[in-house]
């Protein structure tokens, strides 16, 4: 006869306790991975639209790029020498596109030497040859290609270069689309994504015009949409490796921007809320009534849609 087995409650109860302790903990160990997950997606889903605005703006600067490489006047008077009335027409173009997006955009052409033959913002260093700090324009007539990217220059932004072509198809020079980021700032603020763009200061030697900019660590601050910010945290930020860091229930993250000599020029440091809900994605666009041009208006929308890419 097989004897009975005799469990004390307090054993009993230590066991139960003991399980317990150990459901719970694996419990809120997969919780704790859960919600890091979740955590990840979201932002990298936050990432893609930071990224998404950001191609956007390079396209849009390419499609006008691409245009104004077709117009006629411009062909012409970059053929004929015309530097004064060139500008003329560039002018009358930029304030057409400033009527009715209300954005501002500098446009700047260059001979087939790479030298500065206009630009439609100021009237200096015509002649002026930029192939050894402008590697845009050079891959541009190596490769016969348009080109877009966040480019070092004398002011560090969008630049979008195409070529441009006589009649004969001979290279008489390229034209370059100039976008600031200080709309590409504003459109993911109204996302809800304050952000800030900020140069290496080892560039300031070429990228002049930022010479006098507020320093932060090893950069310097060109643009900037937070209401106030921890210079230790973006310094932190700065220096991390990590995808992303969480402080006071906000998420900082940075994408680097724009390449020269195989070194990253600047970087684009982001934050937003860690606990955003239910966020829907919608492109902001803005209407500014209706396109009414005159007959004088009319023949600088009068381009031929053919675009040739060599």
């Amino acid at each position: 006869m097989i004897p009975p087995i005799k469990i004390s409650y307090k054993k009993f109860l230590i066991s139960f306790l003991i399980l317990i302790s150990i459901l719970l903990f694996f419990l809120n160990r997969y919780n704790t991975i859960l919600n890091q997950k979740e955590l990840d997606i979201f932002v990298s889903n936050q990432m893609k639209i930071v990224e998404d605005e950001l191609e956007n703006q390079k396209k849009q600067a390419l499609s006008l790029a691409l245009i104004f490489s077709k117009n006629q006047d411009i062909v012409k008077n970059l053929d004929d020498n015309n530097p004064k009335e060139l500008k003329k027409e560039l002018l009358k173009l930029l304030e057409i596109i400033k009527t009715y997006t209300n954005q501002d955009i500098d446009v700047q052409i260059h001979t087939k030497n790479l030298e500065v033959f206009t630009r439609s913002w100021e009237d200096k260093d015509f002649g002026e040859n930029l192939t050894s700090f402008r590697e845009g324009l050079v891959k541009v007539k190596s490769s016969n290609k348009p080109f877009v990217s966040n480019e070092l220059g004398k002011r560090f932004n969008v630049k979008a270069i195409a070529p441009i072509y006589d009649k004969n198809n001979e290279f008489l020079g390229s034209i370059e689309i100039i976008i600031d980021f200080k709309d590409f700032i504003y459109r993911l603020k109204n996302l809800g994504i304050s952000s800030m763009i900020l140069l290496e200061k080892d560039f300031l030697n070429i990228a002049t015009s930022y010479k006098e900019n507020k320093h932060i660590e090893e950069f310097v601050l060109l643009q900037n949409s937070f209401d106030k910010f921890n210079k230790e945290l973006i310094k932190e930020v700065l220096n991390s490796d990590k995808l992303f860091i969480e402080q006071d229930s906000k998420i900082y993250s940075k994408i680097p921007l724009g390449n020269f000599g195989n070194k990253n020029a600047g970087v684009l440091v982001v934050c937003f809320e860690k606990f955003v809900k239910n966020f829907v994605y919608l492109p902001n666009y803005n209407y500014h009534g209706e396109f009414n041009l005159n007959d004088s208006e009319r023949k600088y929308n009068n381009i031929n849609k053919e675009i040739i890419i060599k």
